[in-house]
């Protein structure tokens, strides 16, 4: 049961279960020479329907300094971390996408994504205040910059107002014993419970979702600017960050999330060095049904 929106314009909203999501694309940045990352998400893909358009991410060595912005100071795989997901920014400007999802190439989901995504575009419909009578370009309105519907660790807005949009007995959430990083906010609901709010500081873009003007903002801020934290973290602080006037979303529990392979942990990501000698036993999505 959805708590907070009335189900009208449902034709807005069953966009938001289409190929791409309710987006013009869904861009997955991916190592060329990680085939197997490439190999299992197409395959994911083709089974619940989603078209991915694939970007090819930078490697550190590849990164010339001369390139960088005024304020640099990452290096290595951070580095290449931030100029792969700025060069995704950019082509949403480029081509003028109305708005796109972003996601790396290692994310799992549910079977029932593109029916989650539809509760997803109510949420977003109801804290953005549209006018449900004229009808939306796009399922999750037109008066958003960023939004994830995935995350890390998410907390809770200084200055949030309460406001929530709640999915109750909603069994694509899995039991709170699954969950280890759920925060201390979501224990006052019961079992199988989703709530979208403001976002606060939401950790890991390993799927976030950008509007034509979120991305230019973030082009902005983070591309021409320069990159003095890690990625995920400086999109975190632009949103926290009330002068400039971004408006973020996002939902707890998360809609996508890292898969973590049954392999040594140095093959899992990219970004872990030194770990040949830790293996995971056991191929696991953390709060994915």
């Amino acid at each position: 049961m959805v708590v907070g929106a009335n189900r009208t314009n449902l034709a807005d909203i069953e966009r938001a279960s289409n190929s791409t999501l309710g987006f013009e694309k869904v861009l997955v940045i991916g190592l060329k020479e990680r085939t197997d990352k490439k190999d299992i998400l197409t395959l994911q893909a083709s089974l619940t329907g989603i078209d991915l358009t694939w970007l090819e991410a930078v490697e550190a060595d590849k990164i010339k300094e001369k390139g960088l912005p005024p304020l640099a100071y990452l290096q290595g795989n951070f580095l290449a971390s931030w100029r792969s997901h700025i060069n995704a920014v950019r082509s949403i400007v480029e081509n003028r996408y109305a708005s796109a999802m972003i996601m790396e190439d290692d994310m799992d989901w549910d079977v029932r994504i593109r029916n989650q995504m539809q509760d997803f575009a109510l949420g977003i419909r109801y804290l953005t205040d549209i006018d449900e009578s004229e009808k939306q370009l796009s399922p999750y309105g037109g008066d958003w910059d960023i939004f994830w519907p995935d995350h890390c660790r998410e907390y809770l807005p200084e200055d949030d107002d309460c406001r929530r949009f709640v999915i109750n007995d909603d069994e694509t959430v899995a039991p709170k014993s699954e969950m280890p990083t759920l925060k201390d906010h979501l224990a006052e609901y019961p079992e199988y419970t989703r709530i979208m709010h403001k976002a606060g500081a939401p950790i890991c873009t390993f799927a976030y979702a950008l509007s034509a003007r979120g991305a230019q903002k973030v082009l902005y801020h983070l591309g021409t600017r320069g990159q003095v934290s890690n990625y995920d973290n400086a999109l975190a602080f632009m949103c926290r960050d009330g002068n400039l006037n971004l408006k973020c979303y996002s939902v707890e529990p998360f809609l996508f999330m890292h898969h973590r392979a049954a392999r040594p942990l140095d093959k899992d990501s990219d970004n872990l060095i030194n770990e040949h000698d830790k293996v995971c036993e056991k191929a696991f999505t953390e709060s994915i049904v």
